[in-house]
């Protein structure tokens, strides 16, 4: 994987074509059009760290041949140097045992803003189903919601995204509701909204994520879209836009990528990026590739460049 430095000016209003193979890579879209990306609209995208999960140590996702090596501090200005790109999103599980600590999500701070990065949300794992037990365990649940709401307003993000549950059936939807809707009040307080997203058990289903988010019926309550999980749905286009009114990011997913292009070939991102903006959306895409192993692309930093330009080309 080769590193080079991007030539274009932190404060320059278009970002101009490199040479070599990656400069190539930015300017092509995947239809094979090339052309400069404005930086307003490179300033909407983010890239999340799971992409290079590879590349961090202490966790089942390692592969020590992955290089460069890469941690939650170095991984800011790698972003920015390789892309250009000046927002990241984390996964809770980069952090590792023993790096939740608040002195150490300082430091992830001071190192995203030294490299003129900011994080536009912190994926959340850690936390029991949201309508977990009786009044007592719920209000576990609503201290551990806001533990965590404190960690983004440490790491400067706007959002945390949290699972309702990650197991099929029904919940207990009232508590569920009443546990976000006083998340989002201690959010508002602190400036971090509180999303969930089509990720298993009860948001798996879009139309109820849908109805979920209308009933918590509070602003810093939003929903993070994953174009990569369908859940029940039958048409991802239609589907996706149902959510868009209730979409703070949007969770760029690519899934499944030509071995030989590293072109993503899973579905049509320029068509979920238009609808999207057809619809008024403005807030930011964070791309991530997750799905089996022999489907993720070849050349990540290729497949990535291909990915930002698709996107940007399509916005409005």
């Amino acid at each position: 994987m080769r590193r080079r430095s991007f030539l274009a000016a932190a404060s320059a209003s278009v970002i101009p074509l490199l040479g070599g193979c990656q400069a190539s890579s930015m300017g092509m879209g995947m239809g094979g059009a090339s052309g400069a990306i404005p930086q307003r609209k490179l300033d909407r995208v983010a890239i999340a760290g799971s992409v290079y999960k590879a590349n961090f140590d202490n966790w089942e996702y390692t592969i020590p041949t992955a290089t460069p090596r890469l941690t939650t501090t170095t991984y800011p200005a790698y972003v920015r140097d390789q892309f250009g790109v000046r927002k990241i999103e984390l996964w809770q599980r980069q952090f590792f045992p023993g790096g939740l600590t608040d002195p150490n999500f300082a430091a992830v701070r001071a190192a995203a803003d030294a490299a003129g990065v900011s994080i536009v949300n912190l994926q959340v794992e850690e936390l029991p189903a949201l309508d977990a037990g009786g009044a007592a365990e719920r209000t576990a649940v609503l201290t551990g919601i806001k533990s965590w709401l404190d960690k983004g307003r440490l790491l400067g993000a706007g959002s945390i995204r949290v699972n309702v549950t990650r197991q099929d059936g029904p919940v207990n939807l009232e508590a569920v509701v009443d546990t976000l809707r006083r998340a989002a009040e201690y959010g508002q307080s602190i400036g971090v909204r509180v999303l969930v997203e089509n990720h298993g058990g009860y948001t798996s289903s879009i139309p109820d994520m849908i109805a979920l988010v209308r009933a918590v019926d509070h602003d810093f309550c939003k929903i993070t879209i994953d174009w990569g999980e369908l859940g029940s749905s039958t048409d991802r286009y239609e589907a996706m836009q149902s959510a868009m009114p209730y979409v703070h990011v949007v969770s760029a997913k690519g899934y499944s990528f030509d071995p030989a292009t590293n072109e993503h070939d899973a579905y049509d991102v320029a068509r979920l990026v238009r609808n999207a903006e057809a619809g008024g959306f403005r807030g930011d895409y964070s791309i991530d590739f997750w799905g089996p192993t022999p489907t993720l692309p070849t050349d990540t930093n290729r497949a990535m460049h291909l990915f930002i330009q698709t996107i940007t080309d399509n916005m409005a």
